[in-house]
């Protein structure tokens, strides 16, 4: 079970992974229970950077900003890149054959570039709203935690569909009931940290979840590993405005 954390958190960050073999295929389907785990060591570097950048003494706004590139760096920006696709693609108004075939492709467009522009906008002016009150420390430990919840539970809910394969494929397939019931009781737990708060912004994180998996099926019939990307963005989006509206 270590071992398995250890090598998702590895897959999914730039933390170094354990020695020994790498995930099996089928050791990396069932890695989408770990997911908000990892979004646990992300919330607490996070939050640590922060506490070093508030003794150096930065404007906050300026705070805000070195944070969202923390997480961009500390996820090879890899949720940006399935974002960004996930917005060319299905903003294409193509086929559902051509919108798979956007996911492959390496160059960016108009819609994946807006959609970066706009994700890191709302992110860095949020952050800057939230860490402005007494429990904006807690805000940034728990919005990873949600938004890797969001995408464990769109990997349960969803099928692959890409005929050709990818490497989301093990982890959508995987993702069983096992799976789904390990990320929402540890996201459960860790959201306990938050109060009443942060058990409201948990079960309105379901709530995001089950829209994007319907969103997903209805546009492609399913789910890629771009669309997790898409979901842990969105879901982290989505928890976190939902903070600094309840706040």
């Amino acid at each position: 079970m270590y071992r398995l954390f250890r090598q998702t958190l590895s897959f999914l960050t730039i933390c170094p992974a354990p020695s020994g073999p790498p995930l099996t295929a089928e050791e990396l389907s069932r890695s989408s229970g770990y997911f908000p785990l990892v979004g646990l060591v992300l919330g607490l570097i996070f939050a640590l950077f922060w506490l070093i950048l508030g003794s150096l003494g930065p404007p906050e706004s300026v705070k805000a900003i070195l944070v969202a590139i923390a997480a961009i760096v500390m996820t090879r920006g890899f949720h940006l890149d399935g974002l960004a696709d996930t917005a060319d693609a299905l903003l294409s108004h193509r086929s559902t054959e051509e919108k798979l075939a956007i996911f492959k492709d390496c160059h960016l467009g108009v819609f994946g570039v807006t959609a970066i522009v706009l994700d890191l906008l709302l992110k860095v002016n949020l952050l800057e709203v939230a860490l402005a009150s007494p429990r904006g420390l807690t805000a940034l430990i728990l919005v990873p935690v949600w938004g890797r919840l969001a995408a464990s539970l769109v990997a349960y809910l969803t099928n692959y569909v890409r005929p050709s394969g990818g490497l989301g494929q093990n982890i959508i397939n995987g993702a069983g009931r096992p799976e789904a019931l390990l990320a929402l009781v540890s996201a459960f737990i860790i959201s306990l940290w938050g109060g009443l708060l942060g058990l409201a912004v948990f079960g309105l994180t379901i709530i995001i979840s089950l829209a994007l998996a319907m969103v997903w099926r209805l546009a492609l019939g399913g789910t890629t590993g771009d669309l997790l990307g898409a979901s842990v963005e969105l879901g982290e989006i989505g928890s976190l405005t939902l903070w600094v509206l309840l706040i």
